[in-house]
Order: C-alpha cells, then sequence, then structure tokens
C-alpha cells in the first residue's frame, strides 16, 4: 500500500526518518523508500509507523481524523453566542 501521508505526518511530528526509524521499529531506509514511493507498505509496517507517529493507522493512508468525542469539542471551542431563534438542538455549526 502507498502512504501518500508519512512525510507530512512525520515532518508534523518534527521526526527525522532515523528518529521515527527508532520510535516505530521500522528501518530508516525503508521509511525512506515509503515516502519516496519505491516501496509499498506491509499492514504491519503501516502498524509500526502509525505507532511512532502516534496517529490511527488510516491517518497514513490519507483518511480524515474526526474528534472522538462531542465533550472534545467542547473542551477545545469556544462557546456558541445566541442561538437566533433556533432551539439549542437544530443548531447546526458548518461551513
Amino acid at each position: 500500500m502507498e502512504l501518500p501521508h508519512l512525510r507530512g505526518l512525520r515532518q508534523r511530528a518534527v521526526l527525522s526518518q532515523e528518529q521515527l526509524a527508532e520510535r516505530s521499529g521500522v528501518a530508516r531506509d525503508t521509511i525512506s523508500k515509503l515516502e519516496t514511493g519505491r516501496r509499498k507498505a506491509y499492514p504491519t509496517t503501516i502498524h509500526k509507523l502509525a505507532t511512532g507517529l502516534e496517529v490511527e493507522p488510516r491517518m497514513l493512508l490519507g483518511g480524515v481524523q474526526y474528534a472522538e468525542s462531542d465533550t472534545e469539542l467542547e473542551s477545545t471551542t469556544e462557546p456558541v453566542e445566541e442561538s437566533h431563534g433556533k432551539p439549542e438542538g437544530d443548531r447546526k455549526i458548518g461551513f
């Protein structure tokens, strides 16, 4: 499998290939080949890299990460002002 987001996730974690290799148990040369598309990843390799990066494996494959719960959202967002006449349950947040 290809890992289109491996390099970006590694860089966002501020890790070198060597540091990720130490954290994940995947050889630095393998990480380099995966990042450049010269090698495909086995499922076990994806799991090891995800563990080393502290992300879900789907993030390496291009998946989207969603908040785990409403509580997590409440703790990271500011309170909503007034509801403009809509009942509490009918409010929607979007783009």
